[in-house]
């Protein structure tokens, strides 16, 4: 055995034919793929790759086998091998080598690119070519797990560790993962393999929800006693029952609460990762920043595939996006809204008009974005300048339909459970099960130098929205009132009292976009932002620290410059450049 010094777990033992997996060109390239992504750029310390993180499932997810054989649950002491099935083929293997394998179908950024707006499909989906058999590939996560079985010599696992994968991508839908059983394509005794490593409550989770609040610097752990409660029961879909791993409520026909405080205190850390970081405003835009650029770049699964992160970012430091990023240069945000502040009065439900936002079909976001900077006159510099993130409408927290055995014996999803059957966990659990969705947001991001005119890109943004899906938004209160407050989001407040002196002039409105936008950044490079070198004398105390000593003076000011502004516009346009 070769022992690996974990972070999380500690020394984790690994078989010669296990080290052989782990040597292989493919496997170390998870080394490269960080597992957060670019949530860096907000908490530092989370450079963690997937390399180790699957090492953790594949300790856990071993961890969970031993705690069934233990009490005698789907594996038995017959052979010299408990892992061993009716055919001779060693669970155990099957279940380490999938652990270790789950996510070799990762891009770098993998979650950014696949999820959240994806541009390109699921690490782990599995294409269906419709054949007689009705197999599932070719998908870029099997042609990796099999090649990296053949380059560790473990070709006659293929098969097995394919089906187990399988299992976990259609996990999400009884039916679909039934019907896999059901024609032959997956066996019965895989699916138990596949709850243990990446289902609801499993070994993937239990890792990366630890790894990930340590990474973080967050503070979160869970009860190891969640170990103890794992069994295998029979879960009734359809008149027929399947082998699936449960976690136990009842012991010696007593309801035990306590198991059920540690499921729940998982359900509470999981909310709690998603909101403190995955979905952290910064981290969204950093995302959306990516997401643009690879797609402008017509960069493909098959490409992304050759990269790192770190390779990924400096295949794109030519981009606009792709430099920001590297530099820490987001963008910022101008409008937030809730799923409860977006609705239509259209014949398609709100929710499948997201989907298609979300997804970017028919290039509907792209057009909304380029059009935004249409109607505002960017300058091809200013381009890219507004970018959309719209995660998907049905977010769901997952772990809520963990399969449990409850108090009359039965098994059942967790979300299932009744009013009548018990009201007070009943009341605890649609907590949980309603406030996860509510941390999806509707974000509209744009370049810190434009930011100033950040009220009415917001307006702008809101028009085009509702002429093209139909979708009326409503920016939410109280980051409305953030980026109204000086003292929050001060070049947002200034660039609005700066809107309202130009829109007041009918000179002004009597420019096309590109001169209110070329006066409008004018004005705002003389009113006193540090980085400008063209600041106007009244402001050389700092236009933020002027406003903030005296606002109706800053005001005033400005009223000099756009009246100076607005004269130049009309000698421009009065004497224009002549040709040589």
């Amino acid at each position: 055995m070769k022992v690996i010094r974990d972070c999380v777990h500690g020394d984790i033992e690994f078989s010669p034919e296990e080290m052989k997996i782990i040597h292989t060109v493919g496997f170390q390239r998870l080394h490269g793929c960080k597992q957060l992504g670019l949530t860096y750029h907000v908490y530092p310390g989370a450079k963690h790759s997937r390399f180790e993180h699957v090492l953790g499932v594949a300790q856990l997810a071993l961890q969970i086998a031993t705690s069934l054989k233990l009490r005698g649950d789907f594996f038995t002491d017959e052979g010299d091998d408990f892992f061993l099935d009716r055919e001779g083929l060693s669970l155990g293997k099957v279940l380490r080598f999938a652990a270790l394998l789950h996510d070799m179908g990762h891009v770098p950024f993998g979650h950014t690119l696949e999820d959240e707006m994806p541009v390109i499909s699921k690490h782990d989906s599995f294409e269906d070519e419709g054949d007689q058999q009705g197999a599932y590939g070719p998908s870029r996560m099997e042609g990796a797990v099999r090649e990296v079985l053949k380059e560790s010599e473990n070709e006659g696992y293929e098969d097995a560790v394919l089906q187990v994968l399988l299992a976990i991508s259609k996990s999400k839908k009884d039916d679909e993962l039934y019907s896999l059983v059901e024609t032959g394509r997956v066996k019965p005794d895989h699916l138990v393999l596949a709850d243990i490593i990446g289902n609801t409550l499993c070994a993937d989770l239990l890792d990366y929800i630890i790894r990930d609040h340590m990474m973080t610097g967050i503070r979160g752990s869970y009860d190891p006693r969640i170990f103890r409660y794992f069994g295998v029961e029979n879960h009734t879909w359809k008149g027929k029952s399947y082998k699936r791993v449960v976690i136990r409520l009842v012991k010696h026909g007593r309801f035990r609460r306590d198991a059920l405080g540690d499921l729940l205190d998982i359900l509470k850390l999981r909310y709690n990762l998603s909101d403190k970081v995955l979905f952290h405003p910064l981290k969204c835009s950093a995302d959306s920043m990516l997401i643009n650029a690879v797609a402008r770049n017509g960069i493909g699964e098959e490409k992304l595939m050759e990269y790192s992160d770190d390779a990924l970012l400096h295949e794109l430091r030519n981009d606009p996006m792709g430099r920001m990023i590297r530099k820490r240069d987001l963008f910022k945000p101008v409008f937030a809204c809730d799923l409860d502040r977006v609705s239509t009065f259209q014949k398609e439900p709100k929710e499948d008009v997201i989907r298609k936002l979300h997804r970017n079909t028919g290039n509907v976001r792209t057009n909304i974005e380029e059009e935004i900077q249409h109607r505002l006159g960017f300058t091809t510099e200013q381009r890219p300048g507004a970018l959309i993130f719209c995660p998907r409408p049905d977010m769901t927290l997952k772990p809520v339909r963990t399969l449990v055995q409850w108090k009359d014996g039965a098994t059942r999803r967790l979300n299932e459970i009744k009013e009548q059957d018990d009201s007070l966990i009943v009341k605890q659990i649609s907590v949980l099960q309603d406030i996860y969705p509510r941390l999806w947001r509707l974000y509209l991001f744009v370049r810190p130098e434009v930011r100033f005119q950040g009220h009415k890109i917001a307006s702008v943004f809101t028009e085009v929205l509702k002429e093209t899906t139909g979708l009326t938004a409503t920016c939410d209160p109280a980051f409305e009132n953030y980026l109204e407050d000086p003292d929050g989001c001060w070049d947002y407040w200034a660039g609005t009292k700066l809107e309202n002196e130009l829109e007041a002039r009918d000179q002004y409105r009597r420019l096309d976009s590109g001169e209110k936008q070329k006066v409008a950044q004018r004005c705002w490079d003389r009113s006193g932002r540090r980085e400008s070198e063209k600041v106007d004398e009244r402001f050389v105390d700092g236009g933020k620290a002027i406003a903030h000593k005296d606002g109706d003076a800053w005001v005033r000011a400005i009223n000099q410059v756009v009246d100076d502004e607005l004269k130049g516009a009309a000698d421009e346009r009065s004497d224009p450049p002549q040709r040589g």
